[in-house]
């Protein structure tokens, strides 16, 4: 009987407690940064992390170059190289187009993805 008389009064402070619980989480107005300062700050940011991509990208040229050197990883891309061909002469281009396509795609994983 006494959690009966509760529900009501659990229900009341829940319900006005909800808009006291949301007006803590309006977001605060941040000041405008006049657009050359914020570009002054973007800049001098991307001056400071230039010798770290830099020094990534080396990296991960590094990193192909040397896989490309095992035989297994080129069979793989021997192997995928014949079934894309193969795949497009099933899908209707013709033995021409097929190599030109397979011609112009290279090695795939050296390729720009711009």
């Amino acid at each position: 009987m006494l959690a009966a008389r509760r529900s009501p009064l659990v229900a009341f402070l829940l319900l006005i407690s909800i808009p006291v619980a949301l007006a803590g989480q309006q977001p605060t107005a941040r000041p405008q940064q006049p657009d050359s300062a914020a570009f002054a700050q973007m800049a001098g940011m991307f001056n400071q992390m230039g010798p770290m991509y830099e020094t990534m990208t080396q990296a991960m040229v590094e990193g192909t170059l040397k896989a490309l050197e095992r035989p297994e990883v080129v069979d793989r891309l021997a192997a995928f190289t014949r079934h894309y061909y193969e795949a497009l002469i099933r899908q209707g281009f013709t033995k021409d187009e097929a190599l030109q396509i397979v011609a112009g795609v290279g090695i795939p994983a050296l390729k720009n993805t711009r």
